[in-house]
């Protein structure tokens, strides 16, 4: 019967998955015509249009996308006659691809235009009032990329109906976020820019860590986990009124589920160890305090509904097997 259902399961799942062609092939002609009216000479090369992702993924992946290669060719993608004195073919290029890995899709849009001055972004989120000086001084290049999707920031000088819009890449990023996937930009001043998403598989069913605190049942996805461990109390440390446990030569924020959660019968404070989820968003990392580990299991996923409104940390629910709701726990929240 096992083998049965999970046969069905595999079909039911293939026959949600739709080739993410669907959503480029309407990519090369806004592209040309995007060129055409900014006056510039650009190439659209696209690569791996027959990977497959769930139906719902691909009707909202669209927008983004749109979104992100209009911010290419308006923002990356130089005027020819730069191009040329910077020593560059004068047509430029913008490549669009899609690939598998492990459980995600993973689309990038790579330019090899002009690259993004950090300290423009900069100075412009301080004029706009998004960051501190203190703040941006002690920022790395990934953090200042990442302000490029702060809510209101921009950095053209006059909203036009190309990149911007008047609409930030605020929306695109919670849009992505909203799909359980996240965007990391890499970009080399005068080389380009890459924006790269990464997206779950399916949304519909995921391989998820069963946990417990007290009496209550949780769930993470298992692609946000890097590994458990179980951490003594003598092992966290306090740092500026903050918990924080060593980590592969690192020391990483520690945070507690149960009191998160305010789960009324657990106190963590009476355990002599502490089991840990270790966590990652993009290159951060950070550690969940957990009770017990319940084990693996594949979950399918419940939208909460409009009756509960969005609660911070939880990104749905899930019914076990033996009648009991689980939620299911979004570890990006966590990641600051």
């Amino acid at each position: 019967m096992s083998r049965v259902s999970s046969d069905l399961q595999n079909v039911v799942l293939k026959l949600r998955m739709v080739p993410v062609d669907t959503v480029f092939n309407r990519f090369p002609r806004m592209v040309r015509d995007l060129a055409k009216s900014l006056d510039k000479k650009l190439e659209l090369v696209i690569t791996g249009a027959d990977t497959e992702m769930d139906r719902t993924v691909i009707d909202e992946i669209g927008d983004p996308l749109v979104h992100l290669l209009r911010n290419s060719v308006d923002h990356g993608i130089e005027p020819v006659a730069d191009r040329i004195a910077a020593g560059k073919p004068e047509t430029g290029t913008v490549q669009l691809r899609a690939f598998h890995s492990g459980n995600n899709v993973f689309i990038e849009i790579e330019d090899d235009g002009n690259g993004i001055n950090r300290e423009k972004v900069l100075n412009s989120a301080i004029s706009k009032g998004i960051l501190t000086e203190d703040q941006a001084a002690v920022m790395t290049d990934e953090e200042a990329y990442q302000v490029l999707f702060a809510p209101g920031f921009s950095t053209a000088a006059v909203i036009s109906d190309v990149s911007g819009r008047g609409v930030g890449l605020d929306v695109v990023k919670s849009k992505i976020t909203a799909l359980g996937g996240n965007v990391t930009v890499h970009s080399t001043l005068g080389k380009g820019t890459n924006f790269s998403v990464q997206l779950p598989l399916t949304l519909s069913i995921i391989a998820a860590m069963m946990i417990q605190i007290g009496s209550e049942k949780y769930a993470i996805p298992l692609s946000s986990i890097v590994e458990t461990a179980i951490v003594k109390r003598t092992q966290i440390r306090s740092v500026h009124g903050n918990k924080m446990i060593a980590f592969r030569d690192s020391h990483i924020p520690l945070i507690s589920l149960s009191q998160l959660f305010e789960v009324p019968d657990f106190n963590e404070d009476e355990e002599e160890e502490t089991e840990v989820v270790v966590i990652r968003k993009g290159d951060r990392l950070a550690a969940l305090s957990v009770q017990d580990f319940l084990g693996q299991s594949e979950i399918v996923l419940k939208n909460l509904g409009k009756y509960l409104p969005a609660i911070q940390g939880i990104s749905g629910a899930t019914i076990l097997g033996d009648g009991q709701v689980a939620l299911i726990i979004d570890p990006n929240v966590f990641i600051k």
